[in-house]
Order: C-alpha cells, then structure tokens, then sequence
C-alpha cells in the first residue's frame, strides 16, 4: 500500500512540473523592471499563463518583475506581474537561448482577453516534458 501511495505521489509532484497550457511561438519585445533594474528582452514563447524571456540578464527564481508587451503590431501596451519559475543558462553547447520563464501573477482582465485571442490562431510549439509557468 505506502508503494502504491509513493507512486501517486510521485505522479502528482511530475504533473505539478509538467505545462498546463499549449506555448505558441511569439518574437515580441518586452520591458522589465524589478526592485532593482530595468531592461528589455525578447519573448521567444508565450502562453495564457506565462513567457519564456530570452536574454541574458537572468533573475533569481521567485523574483517578481514588473513587465510591459506590445504583441504583434498592436500598439497598445500590455502591462503585469510576473514571477520568475524558471532559467535557463547560456551554454556554449546548445543551440538554445538563454532566459527565464515568467508565471503571470498580476494580469489585468482584459490583458488576458487579449493574450487569450492573439493565441488563438496560432499553431501551439510541442514540449514533452519543460518545466511549467
């Protein structure tokens, strides 16, 4: 029986790093600003529930960034919270870029509405198995 628990549990903590919602390819620029610094980076994907923000300017996990996103050639500006989940390093041996993955913490209603349609005609990227924001 505790191995039978010990594998729903294990299931459990693997969904919880699993993505929740599809990632679409996005190239968009995007400005951040913490307690501390204030810089621009590159949005390479985007889902309802958060971004993937190339750059090499990485911050600590658990650090929350105030950003601002124009999508595609809108001209309005998108502003919220988001908190860091996850980074990725540079690495001399990987064709993929540096960043940090942003869970959306603080999102205006109709800033939601409006990621949630941008998306809606786009192709969703395939990840089998990154971690989830």
């Amino acid at each position: 029986m505790s191995e039978e628990r010990k594998t729903v549990a294990e299931e459990e903590a693997l969904a919880d790093n699993r993505r929740r919602h599809h990632r679409f390819s996005v190239e968009a620029d995007i400005t951040l600003e913490s307690d501390h610094n204030f810089y621009a980076g590159f949005v390479e994907n985007l889902s309802v529930s958060g971004i993937f923000i190339a750059t090499h300017k990485l911050r600590k996990i658990g650090e929350q960034l105030e950003f601002s996103l124009r999508l595609g050639d809108s001209e309005e500006t998108l502003h919220g919270v988001g908190e860091v989940r996850w980074i990725r390093q540079y690495s001399e041996t990987s064709d993929t870029p540096p960043g940090m993955g942003l869970r959306f913490i603080e999102l205006a209603q109709e800033s939601q509405q409006k990621i949630d349609s941008f998306l809606q005609n786009r192709e969703p990227l395939f990840f089998d198995d990154d971690l989830s924001t």
